[in-house]
């Protein structure tokens, strides 16, 4: 089969799991999530659906995301470094913080990054709905993305809760440089701080060249925990490879 080439870490931004204030910086918060992707088809090649479950450790300093089985994004502010792990290659790549993107893009990924044209909105409604047991507040994220006068919009419906306890501060701390290693997302973070709580439900969609990408992430639990030994490590046996923003799948 044919390789699409995918921005990586867009899961990151899917992931979206953002907001809230209660401060609770001394102790390990850990977040439980469910994302369903719809088939995509494009090109004549075709992505088929698929569910992921997605954690997120967070502590003062120190944040672990896994997104399914394959990535994981760790963030150290103790060591200065950001590592982007392929569990299915037992490869990672570090990125030293704060991220410097003309530092760190290979030449070729930067001179095509450099085409790119991306604004980023986020707009608060009237709207509310309990979901689960979190009382919610309905934002408006629009991503308007452009290369080489190819259009690539993006939107999300974001349901977000002040009820489910996270350290929006931290948060947005851990997340502003996670989505500072992908140029797509620039001035996205700053936006993002314009929620009020946690995402508890997250549409998306994108348009790509004319054919239409969704998926839907919920947020399952929320609790705070002491993190297992070694979640903030990497792991052990695995080798360094050069950064690059766009990643290879099948």
């Amino acid at each position: 089969m044919k390789k699409v080439i995918i921005f990586w870490p867009l899961a990151i931004l899917f992931a979206l799991s953002l907001m809230l204030s209660p401060n609770f910086a001394q102790a390990d918060y850990v977040t439980k999530k469910i994302k369903h992707t719809d088939e995509f088809a494009m090109m004549g090649q075709t992505q088929p659906a698929k569910d992921e479950e997605g954690t997120t450790w967070m502590a003062k300093d120190k944040m672990r995301q896994d997104e399914g089985k394959d990535r994981t994004t760790i963030v150290r502010f103790d060591l200065k470094k950001i590592y982007l792990i392929d569990h299915a290659k037992k490869t990672y790549s570090e990125i030293d913080l704060p991220v410097d993107m003309e530092k760190i893009l290979p030449p070729q990924s930067k001179q095509m990054f450099q085409m790119i044209q991306a604004s980023a909105s986020v707009t608060a409604t009237e709207e509310s709905q309990t979901i689960k047991n979190w009382k919610c507040k309905k934002y408006l994220v629009e991503i308007a993305l452009s290369m080489m006068g190819m259009s690539m919009p993006i939107k999300m419906e974001i349901w977000a809760s002040k009820d489910v306890g996270v350290d929006l501060n931290l948060y947005n701390k851990f997340n502003a440089e996670i989505l500072s290693t992908n140029p797509m997302f620039k001035g996205l973070a700053e936006e993002l701080k314009k929620m009020e709580g946690y995402p508890v439900l997250t549409k998306f969609s994108m348009n790509m060249m004319g054919a239409e990408q969704k998926y839907k992430e919920e947020l399952v639990s929320a609790e705070e925990k002491d993190a297992p030994a070694g979640t903030y490590d990497l792991p052990k046996g695995y080798s360094i490879t050069t950064f690059n923003p766009m990643e290879q799948e099948k």
